[in-house]
């Protein structure tokens, strides 16, 4: 089989892709924009560029980030009709945003898998006390738009779990498959210090939202404070949000010059909380994967109360390397963990439950312990790259059966 995945970044299909060339289970390319080929074509097996076009000044704000895409799909297309004078493909796997391949449709006799992480914000959620505003939910119609367009148009969706598949209107569903993505995650020694007789909880996240959890995160520790003092609790991730609108409402709500500099900081001091030597509470920052991968193998265990979500890779991580995880049970979450296997779960909103689980951890925690080996296991089993590959195969080989019966 020869596979084209498109993505203007690395960060989906690269373990795949490698995998599938290293293995000899499918001859695949990855069609990356040139500034990341650039970077990578000396690490990373058979990279092919494409050009990305400058951004356009006066684009109408509300489909601006249409338009880029669209300017990049002409130029994926450009870029394949040169490799395909080249070489054959069976099969192309593009990105629905990173890949847009809007342009291809109708144009290659060759089967389209489209990967849509989720089909608009407005399906995604974000927590009701920091709302989309009103551009944000303008330009979302666009979103929401293309992706049922691809969906539509494409041979096969893969989105990656059953939670973000139930996001597509219910006559889309044949179209679409559930798959989540494959790992290859290695344990190192960790070098992160912590502070001697203190249990360490940690919190790992992308971005540092409600929506991600961090400030059900914080109200849950101000409580396991209250009943044990022994803990020290250790967040993980960057202050700017990507994917929701706690930024919108600092903005709407605050003037410039008393404005918090972040939500991460608006939550901070709205529940009284420093972060200094002698604080119950640590940020910590990465400049290097090693360092957030030490960060997570020091933790005690891990407090992973999302709000909102399609299928963080964060979580991943804490399986991966055998961490006792007491998580929500909403989104794609109980896909996951299966409570009393390989974690725990709870209501998200019910803090008591969270302390209670906590604190029977902190106060035993080898009676704890098998949850953490069973989520390593279990990783391994369900989401090393190894096990994922063969189903990602089988997609392939479905969207091209339905292409060849016309389905």
């Amino acid at each position: 089989m020869r596979v084209l995945f498109i993505h203007e970044g690395l960060g989906q299909f690269h373990t795949l892709h490698e995998y599938l060339n290293a293995q000899g289970l499918a001859q695949s390319w990855f069609l990356c924009s040139t500034s990341v080929y650039q970077a990578n074509k000396d690490k990373v097996p058979n990279l092919v560029p494409f050009q990305v076009a400058s951004e356009n000044a006066n684009t109408y704000f509300y489909t601006k980030n249409l338009e880029a895409r669209i300017q990049r799909s002409f130029l994926i297309k450009k870029a394949i009709s040169e490799l395909l004078e080249r070489q054959g493909l069976d099969l192309i796997v593009a990105h629905g945003s990173g890949g847009f391949p809007l342009q291809l449709f109708g144009e290659f006799d060759i089967p389209i898998i489209t990967y849509i992480e989720f089909p608009s914000f407005t399906h995604h959620g974000c927590d009701p006390k920091y709302p989309q505003p009103d551009y944000a939910t303008y330009r979302d119609k666009v979103f929401e738009m293309t992706s049922y367009h691809q969906a539509l148009k494409s041979d096969l969706v893969i989105t990656p779990s059953e939670y973000a598949k139930k996001m597509f209107p219910s006559c889309l569903h044949d179209k679409i498959v559930a798959q989540m993505e494959g790992f290859e995650i290695g344990r190192k020694p960790s070098t992160f210090v912590k502070r001697d007789g203190y249990f360490h909880i940690g919190f790992s996240a992308r971005d540092l939202s409600s929506a991600k959890g961090f400030e059900q995160f914080i109200l849950i520790a101000k409580e396991i404070l209250k009943v044990r003092q022994n803990v020290r609790f250790v967040f993980c991730g960057a202050p700017k949000v990507l994917y929701s609108y706690e930024e919108a409402f600092l903005q709407s709500n605050f003037d410039k010059d008393s404005r918090p500099e972040s939500f991460m900081k608006y939550v901070l001091a709205r529940e009284g909380i420093t972060l200094d030597d002698d604080s119950a509470f640590q940020h910590v920052s990465f400049a290097s994967y090693d360092d957030f991968a030490s960060y997570v193998e020091a933790m005690d265990m891990f407090l992973y109360p999302l709000q909102y979500g399609s299928a963080n890779w964060g979580l991943f991580e804490l399986l991966f390397r055998g961490k006792v995880i007491v998580a929500s049970d909403r989104c794609f979450v109980p896909e996951v963990i299966r409570h009393r296997d390989n974690g725990l779960l709870c209501k998200y909103e019910d803090i008591a439950d969270w302390v209670r689980y906590a604190t029977d951890i902190i106060d035993a925690p080898a009676k704890f312990s098998h949850l953490g080996e069973r989520a390593l296991q279990d990783a391994h089993e369900r989401f090393h790259i190894s096990s994922v590959a063969g189903r990602y195969l089988s997609a392939f080989e479905m969207a091209i059966r339905r292409r060849r019966l016309g389905a």
